[in-house]
C-alpha cells in the first residue's frame, strides 16, 4: 500500500500542472476490494474466446462447497473438498483434473486483479487413482463403416447423412452439425470448419479446410438437395443461442450402438486417425486434417502447412477400402 501511495504521489508531483489532491480518496482508491468468485468468473471468461461452460461447472461446484466469497479466502482444504465431491458424483479423473485447472486458472486471475501475494489452493493437488479409469476409445471396422455409410445414404434422412461426413473427415461432431452453407464449397469438394457466432471452434489449429472423399462427398451432396432455405447445413440442431451438439450426439450415439455396441461419435475421429497412420501419413498430415494441435515442435507452426491436393490424398488413400456402391 506504501509502495503504492508513494508512486502515485511521485505521478502528481511529476505533473505539469498543479492539481489539488485529497490524500483520503487518494488512500481510499488505493485500497484493494475484495472480488468474489461469481464476478471474478465473469471478468476472466470476457474475450477469452474459450468454451465457457467447462468453466461453470467448475466454478458451482466450488461454490457448492465453500460458497461465493473472496476469491484469496479460498483454502487448500476446501479444495481437496472439491476434488471429492467430484469424484462422489461419478466424475472421471480426467474430468476432475480439467475442472481444477479451470478454478486454478480463475483463482489466480483473480489473484492477480487484486495484487494478492497468495498461494493457489489448486496448484498441484492430488487425485487419488488419477489415470487409472480412463478408457482407450473404441474404433470401427471397415465393415462397420460401410455398413453405417451404406445405411445413412439409403436413408434418406440429414440426421444420418451426419454420419459419413463424421467418418470421412475425422471432423468433431460440433464443428459438422455446426456448418453453414457458406462453409461448404461442392464445386471444390472441402469444407471448411471456422468459428461464427453460434459455435466455436476448439482450438486455433481447429480452423481448417478439409477435404470431401467418398461417402462423406456423396452424404454432402444429398443434403445439398434436400437443403431449404436456411443458412444452416443442420437446422435441426441450430438454435438462437448456438448449436445444440450434445442433443445431436445422443440421437446419433443411440443409433450407433443399436448397430456397433459401446461405440460413438467421437470414435468416428480415433478410427480416421488409425486409418490414416495405417496408410502411413505422417503425423503432421494427421494432426492438419483432423484439426489437432501438433505435437512436433516449433517448427511445425511454420509456414502455411499442406495444401488441400496433399489432404486429398490422403483421404483419398483411406476411403477407397469404405466405399459405398449402390
Amino acid at each position: 500500500m506504501a509502495r503504492m501511495l508513494t508512486e502515485r504521489l511521485d505521478d502528481l508531483w511529476k505533473s505539469d500542472r498543479v492539481k489539488p489532491v485529497s490524500l483520503d480518496q487518494l488512500v481510499r482508491s488505493l485500497e484493494p476490494s475484495a472480488l468474489d468468485l461469481l464476478t471474478c468468473t465473469e471478468t476472466y471468461l470476457k474475450g477469452r474466446g474459450i468454451a465457457e461452460k467447462p468453466v461453470w461447472l467448475a466454478v458451482r461446484m466450488l461454490m457448492e462447497v465453500a460458497g461465493n466469497r473472496d476469491v484469496t479466502t479460498y483454502t487448500r482444504a476446501e479444495a481437496r473438498q472439491v476434488v471429492e465431491a467430484l469424484l462422489a458424483k461419478g466424475n472421471k479423473t480426467a474430468t476432475v483434473r480439467r475442472r481444477v485447472q479451470s478454478l486454478h486458472a480463475v483463482l489466480e486471475f483473480g489473484y492477480h486483479e487484486q495484487e494478492a501475494d497468495r498461494r493457489n489452493p489448486f496448484a498441484r493437488i492430488t487425485i487419488p487413482s488419477e489415470g487409472r479409469d480412463s478408457l482407450r476409445r473404441g474404433v470401427f471396422t471397415d465393415a462397420d463403416l460401410v455398413a453405417i455409410y451404406r445405411d445413412a445414404l439409403g436413408s434418406g434422412r440429414d440426421t444420418r447423412l451426419v454420419l459419413p461426413i463424421l467418418g470421412e473427415t475425422g471432423a468433431r461432431l460440433a464443428e459438422v452439425v455446426g456448418l453453414r452453407w457458406e462453409d461448404v464449397c461442392l464445386s471444390r469438394e472441402v469444407i471448411r470448419i471456422t468459428p461464427h457466432p453460434l459455435r466455436r471452434v476448439k482450438t486455433r489449429s481447429s480452423e481448417r479446410e478439409v477435404p470431401l472423399v467418398g461417402s462423406a462427398l456423396q452424404a454432402m451432396r444429398e443434403l445439398y438437395s434436400l437443403r431449404g432455405d436456411g443458412d444452416f447445413v443442420f437446422p435441426r440442431w441450430v438454435r438462437d443461442h448456438g448449436i445444440v451438439a450434445t442433443h445431436a450426439s445422443n440421437t446419433l450415439n443411440k443409433y450407433i450402438r443399436s448397430r456397433v455396441g459401446g461405440l460413438s461419435c467421437h470414435c468416428f475421429r480415433h478410427t480416421l486417425r488409425d486409418r490414416l497412420r495405417n496408410a502411413g501419413v505422417s503425423s503432421e498430415l494427421i494432426d492438419e486434417i483432423g484439426g489437432w494441435a501438433s505435437s512436433g515442435g516449433v517448427g511445425t507452426r511454420y509456414g502455411l502447412g499442406y495444401n488441400l491436393d496433399r489432404k486429398r490424398e490422403a483421404l483419398h488413400s483411406i476411403s477407397q477400402q469404405v466405399i459405398v456402391t449402390n
